[in-house]
């Protein structure tokens, strides 16, 4: 399936995505069923708060603290695919970034280490196809009806030319930013929130979909408690931010 990058639905506002109510609530989980807490009823705009324990916490300071030198996050609350193509714009501007990293500059200025912030709708990019499929991702964002957008276009290898239209530098899916060393984290908070949706259009548990959209995170992709969390910290430790619009 070709995506309409048209539709006016790729560029979701952050505060559509993250409005609204829990249509659950009533019957709404404490948490997500995967991190083993207890269902009860909780007022409209629940979302689950982590503690330390309920997700790789050293995982995710172990990339903020990267030792080298130049870094940079990048930052996307919308699901955005670029005009006239299947890409969707984080993936494309992080491999802008580091292409120009390593092939534009004079010297040897090292590698530019990236890192993905996915929020919002952008979420749904680090889903599996199964969950894409169950959840009607598709048809909702007016994207493709599996997850296209993380396989690799290219045979991946490092050898290629960056000017070689069939090569590793030109492939501008996750799997091409995650073999150069790219990196990328969920926010739980935005998954939750999609959570709360599926389980409104479908009639079913808030907590049980949440449970089932953090086992569908395709590799590569790390849960974090906030996408402006992460955001934050990497700001501290020295990564330069660019919001991807």
């Amino acid at each position: 399936m070709t995506p309409n990058t048209n539709n006016r639905h790729q560029r979701l506002d952050r505060r559509q995505f993250l409005a609204g109510t829990l249509a659950a609530a009533a019957a709404g989980a404490a948490g997500c069923a995967s991190h083993g807490r207890a269902a009860e009823s909780q007022a409209a705009g629940f979302f689950p708060v982590l503690s330390p324990s309920e997700y790789d916490y050293d995982g995710m300071m172990a990339v903020l603290n990267d030792p080298r030198p130049h870094k940079q996050v990048f930052s996307a609350a919308a699901v955005i695919v670029q005009k006239g193509a299947a890409f969707p714009a984080i993936f494309a501007h992080m491999q802008f970034a580091m292409n120009a990293y390593d092939f534009s500059l004079r010297g040897a200025p090292g590698r530019l280490v990236t890192l993905g912030v996915l929020s919002g709708s952008t979420i749904v990019l680090a889903l599996n196809d199964e969950a894409w499929r169950a959840y009607d991702v598709g048809s909702r964002f007016d994207l493709a009806a599996t997850n296209v957008y993380y396989h690799a276009t290219s045979n991946l290898d490092p050898a290629a030319s960056p000017n070689d239209p069939q090569g590793l530098y030109q492939d501008w899916s996750a799997q091409a930013v995650l073999r150069r060393g790219g990196k990328f984290m969920v926010c739980h908070n935005a998954l939750a929130k999609f959570a709360s949706g599926c389980a409104a259009r479908t009639g079913s548990d808030p907590a049980a979909v949440l449970a089932d959209l953090v086992r569908s995170l395709l590799p590569g992709f790390m849960l974090v408690p906030a996408g402006v969390l992460a955001v934050q910290l990497a700001q501290e430790r020295g990564w330069k931010l660019y919001t991807v619009t």
